[in-house]
């Protein structure tokens, strides 16, 4: 399989990148460091090749990804050769399935070892850290995912007690039809759950799940373009993959989504750390993923995501911020996900968790020239609709 060279380019506010942008570009062998081998291309091939040779018996993917980042958190040092390797075949690998399904993701534990390389996974007391063009490529590979595969998404709700206005009112059932494809799609009587849930088909079961319609026109938003990206200050979404939809925030489940080389595009300020975040509105104390784990207190876990926030505040390009109703503090909506503006990212600091180790927290800055936050959102018929999406089943 033929693998593009990188190519890169300054992202401009509002300004599609070309397709040969170094997001779209998986990172070659050489790139990586290590020899182009031929990979097995099929998910029975994968699971059953034994990918780290050091290993006599054939391990999953996920547990060959698990062994070194435990060896390297625990022993405190950088991957190995043949690490490097065996996660780039892997990675290679993935690559090369093509579309993704819910079955492939689970049977490869696909969605968890790609979190591991880019250290979005509590798994260690200790940091550690994958080089960049493997996260790269990790990265690529759970951006296709989240597209192709339904999201098991939870509703955003406050935790605040509910307001009159907000306490559930009964209706008729959403209808939910059975087209040709196994894809259920929605035919909704209320016309603004229609608008809000537009070209997202719906899974009913025990466990609801989402996706993106591929028939759907006008197809999803690039979520990799800086600045308001088309949005507006108070925009408002039920779900994650709604503002993944409209080009708000291009992952279902990670709180910061862009590059480590061009910086971060949007962050979804919820309750994931919990007293360690800190929202005064116009100003945002934002933490580094596994804030809460790390034990060291010298060293601070170092993600992907992290390494795309010191990008963004390198380059001073202003990140959209979505608070979530999850969120704590009064800025945050009663129910969803709301678009609040541009914030740029002005500082960064080494701060101690409950445990005594080092975390990274960002400090954000709300961008002057806006519309004010808007207090008032989501409105009543959100939250109607918001109820009634609860109560399709």
């Amino acid at each position: 399989m033929e693998i593009p060279s990188e190519a890169t380019i300054k992202v401009e506010p509002d300004i599609v990148p070309e397709e040969s942008d170094v997001l779209k570009c998986f990172a070659t062998a050489a790139e990586c460091g290590v020899e182009d081998e031929e990979v097995p291309n099929t998910v029975a091939s994968i699971n059953s090749t034994a990918f780290l040779r050091s290993v006599p018996s054939r391990r999953p993917p996920g547990r060959v990804v698990a062994v070194c980042t435990q060896q390297m958190s625990k022993n405190q040092r950088s991957i190995e050769p043949e690490e490097r390797q065996a996660i780039y075949n892997l990675l290679k690998s993935f690559n090369s399935l093509g579309t993704f399904s819910n079955e492939m993701v689970k049977t490869l534990n696909i969605r968890n070892l790609l979190l591991n390389l880019l250290g979005e996974t509590a798994i260690t007391v200790k940091p550690y850290e994958y080089p960049e063009p493997l996260q790269r490529n990790a990265s690529i590979i759970l951006e296709r995912l989240d597209i192709d595969i339904a999201a098991e998404a939870e509703l955003e709700e406050s935790k605040v007690s509910p307001t009159p206005d907000s306490v559930h009112k009964r209706r008729r059932k959403t209808k939910i039809q059975s087209p040709t494809s196994e894809l259920s799609r929605l035919s909704m009587e209320d016309s603004h759950l229609q608008h809000v849930m537009r070209g997202i088909v719906i899974i009913g079961g025990s466990r609801r799940t989402y996706l993106l319609d591929r028939d759907h026109r006008p197809g999803p938003r690039d979520c990799k373009i800086a600045g308001n990206n088309g949005l507006v200050v108070g925009d408002w979404w039920p779900l994650r993959i709604c503002a993944l939809r409209d080009g708000a925030h291009g992952a279902i489940q990670a709180g910061i989504a862009g590059s480590s080389q061009t910086g971060a595009y949007s962050i979804v300020v919820s309750d994931h750390y919990s007293g360690l975040d800190k929202d005064l509105g116009d100003t945002l104390f934002y933490s580094g993923s596994n804030s809460h784990s790390n034990e060291d207190p010298k060293t601070p876990h170092v993600s992907f995501a992290t390494k795309a926030m010191r990008a963004s505040c390198a380059h001073r390009q202003p990140v959209r911020v979505i608070r979530s109703g999850k969120a704590e503090g009064k800025f945050a909506p009663r129910k969803g996900l709301r678009y609040d503006g541009l914030y740029s990212i002005e500082a960064e600091a080494i701060e101690k968790n409950a445990k005594g180790g080092a975390y990274v927290r960002f400090t954000l800055v709300r961008c002057p020239g806006q519309l004010e936050i808007d207090m008032s959102r989501p409105n009543r018929r959100e939250k109607e609709a918001y109820d009634l999406l609860k109560e399709i089943a």
